[in-house]
């Protein structure tokens, strides 16, 4: 009796991981330096800085949204966003990428003043115990524009 109960389940285990159940751990929260306040992205973000980010990214659920943390495709989405923290024309965003090789790629962007323009200023790949840390850092890297 004891060996069916286990065999089952391990098999449920085995099935919920196949069937793409198992997801990525919760991403913890990371206080933004003072004076900054984390955004969401949308309406009020500069359009140049949107259109990089689709360029860059491509599709990127928002915060708490559903996306594919694994490599099992369910919502076509393998991207999300944790946070976009801006100071002055500097805008650091922190993301999670799903797939095979979770990880947390954090982008810092130059906006120019109009909000037309963004340029990419780094990017680096980086897991959850590092991510505040590097997006800290890239919102002090000196300003492109």
């Amino acid at each position: 009796m004891m060996r069916k109960a286990l065999l089952m389940t391990s098999a449920s285990l085995f099935l919920s991981v196949s069937l793409g159940v198992a997801r990525a751990e919760a991403v913890p929260p990371c206080d933004p330096p003072a004076g900054i306040v984390s955004k969401p992205l949308g309406a009020a973000t500069p359009a140049g800085l949107l259109a990089a980010v689709k360029k860059d990214l491509g599709d990127l659920a928002a915060p708490g949204e559903a996306f594919d943390a694994t490599d099992v495709v369910k919502t076509g989405r393998s991207r999300r966003l944790i946070f976009a923290w801006n100071q002055g024309t500097r805008w650091v965003l922190a993301t999670e990428h799903g797939g095979r090789g979770y990880n947390n790629p954090i982008l810092a962007y130059d906006v120019s003043a109009d909000g037309a323009k963004a340029t990419l200023v780094e990017k680096r790949i980086v897991f959850v115990p590092t991510y505040c840390a590097t997006a800290k850092e890239l919102l002090r890297l000196k300003t492109l524009i």
